[in-house]
């Protein structure tokens, strides 16, 4: 399993910003918890992120932060990745 991301986009609701990245593929449940795990160290808020099929959608603090996101949530699928290949493998 090699994950990207394909696309992303901003959805406002409720007055609050949501990305949405399309991934390439629709992860396993390992491949979510590795994903999940890494995050915990990221500088955003992934707690409320949601993946469902191959999309993942979190609340962005601010539209600013966009750019920031991006390099982050590439960063923890590339160590997601990673992660299951060692651990699956």
């Amino acid at each position: 399993m090699h994950i990207t991301v394909r696309g992303y986009g901003v959805n406002e609701r409720k007055a609050q910003l949501l990305a949405i990245f399309t991934l390439s593929e629709v992860p396993d449940l390992d491949w979510i918890h590795f994903f999940r795990e890494r995050s915990a160290y990221s500088h955003f808020d992934y707690t409320t992120a949601t993946i469902r099929r191959n999309l993942l959608q979190v609340w962005l603090p601010e539209r600013g932060a966009l750019a920031g996101l991006v390099e982050s949530v590439e960063g923890l699928i590339h160590a997601a990745n990673l992660d299951h290949q060692f651990h699956t493998a």
